[in-house]
């Protein structure tokens, strides 16, 4: 079994592409990471516009000046050649073939991630990533180029692993396997998935079902719910996406289209107790990925997207070469995966509770021994008090009335800026002592309210 770090190093050599042979190895890999179950999408079928690509592969690629010397070779890295580029054998002038010719301004010997005519597969172009400092080489004259491609048929592959738990609600965990050589963006997410999932699935109990889908962006999203029907869309609750989580940028929460649906505020919750720096925003303000298709009109599923990013640029090394295994960071990972299994965990714990006793209970009795120590304002070291202990006892206070079978654990956590875990907790001592009775809460996305007093 792999760690984190050695899957993405694994999988960074592959030419992927939405469909591949890169892409096929990248599923035979994981199928030995976990049981994956292979879904498969012929090329140019279509869901809304969106049209499989055919299988492409690039079979040479070079540039050569008039004397026959090779200036170009793009078989050296799987970006060198533009994703989706068409065949073009020829000799050309240099303004010409500088119209073939990307790159990056980040870094003058990076090459850039270019992915554009995957998704408009209509567009029959062809062309190179190079460093800028070849592309600024490029001097007057003309010159050879030899770049063949093939399209041929095959099959898209959505791969997905299932946790089978006591409901058949469903949380889907979604990452994307088609960005050649580019580790962060998306392999990371890969990795994270299936760490998390590996955990998951040594629960001894599961309330909810969970599914890892690993599939190429958007494409693999879009067909793999097509093949639903509408009762298994239902079952479909939340999902999280999962991307660029190795670098060294503060994790970054995207909220749903909603933004407050139950998974938003769950994550919040892991996020505030269980990560170290981190920031948020609103739906599509922080990246864009398959969570749009999980949000899509008729399906409508909460999805926000887990990353990291400054914000500006997610990070310098961002679609390009230099998104490679060095640059992923193990404990970003471990982190990321925390952040989810506790966002889980509040999902699978959340309660609402019902009061099984009438007045004021001496929380202090030894009978009950639930009560936190605050301070006597006698004692000499009163100003020691910690901001928690401060919001423990009021939360002593408070709890009681909270016990209306309506209050859900994870409203308490958020009115007292407190860890659901911790809360949690110290509910079941009540429940041990036979105060209350813990009802799963609803699967359901709660309206956001403040809870009195305010």
């Amino acid at each position: 079994m792999r760690s984190m770090k050695q899957l993405i190093s694994r999988l960074s050599p592959l030419r992927l592409a939405p469909n591949s042979a890169g892409l096929d190895e990248c599923v035979r890999i994981l199928q030995e990471e976990l049981p994956f179950k292979i879904y498969e999408f012929k090329d140019e079928s279509e869901v809304n516009g969106w049209i499989v690509p055919k299988k492409w592969e690039v079979l040479e690629a070079k540039i050569r000046d008039i004397n026959g010397s090779i200036i170009y070779d793009g078989m050296g890295h799987n970006l060198a050649v533009i994703g989706y580029s068409q065949s073009f054998v020829g000799r050309i002038k240099a303004t010409e073939l500088k119209k073939h010719l990307f790159y990056t301004e980040a870094f003058e010997d990076a090459l850039v991630y270019h992915c554009d005519l995957y998704y408009k597969p209509f567009r029959k172009e062809w062309g190179f990533s190079v460093p800028k400092q070849v592309y600024d080489s490029i001097t007057e004259g003309e010159y050879d180029v030899e770049l063949r491609t093939s399209f041929e048929e095959g099959t898209m592959k959505v791969v997905e692993y299932v946790l089978e738990g006591e409901s058949s609600y469903s949380i889907v965990l979604n990452a994307h396997n088609c960005h050649a050589s580019c580790c962060n963006d998306d392999l990371s997410g890969v990795a994270v998935g299936v760490e998390a999932m590996r955990r998951l699935s040594k629960l001894a109990q599961r309330c909810f079902t969970y599914r890892l889908i690993i599939a190429p962006e958007h494409y693999g999203s879009i067909f793999y719910l097509s093949r639903l029907d509408d009762e298994e869309v239902s079952n479909i609750k939340w999902g999280i996406f999962l991307e660029m989580l190795g670098n060294d940028n503060k994790l970054a929460l995207q909220r749903s289209f909603i933004g407050t649906s139950l998974m938003d505020r769950a994550l919040t919750n892991a996020l505030q107790w269980v990560a170290g720096d981190w920031w948020t925003a609103p739906f599509r303000k922080i990246v864009g990925n398959d969570e749009t298709c999980w949000e899509a009109a008729g399906y409508e599923i909460p999805f926000p997207s887990l990353s990291r990013s400054d914000g500006k640029s997610h990070f310098p090394e961002y679609h390009t070469s230099y998104d490679c295994p060095e640059l992923i960071n193990e404990a970003r990972l471990e982190e990321a995966v925390r952040v989810v299994l506790e966002a889980v965990y509040i999902l699978e714990n959340d309660s609402i509770m019902k009061r099984k006793f009438k007045g004021l209970v001496a929380l202090s009795h030894p009978r009950y021994d639930l009560y936190k120590p605050f301070a006597d304002p006698s004692e000499p070291d009163r100003r020691t008090i910690s901001q928690m202990q401060i919001k423990w006892n009021h939360l002593m206070d408070c709890i009681p009335r909270y016990f209306d079978g309506e209050t859900r654990i994870l409203e308490i956590a958020e009115r007292h800026e407190t860890s659901f875990r911790n809360i949690f907790e110290y509910i079941k001592e009540f429940e041990k002592k036979g105060l209350v009775e813990l009802i799963p809460a609803p699967a359901t996305n709660p309206v956001p309210r403040e809870l009195p007093p305010v």
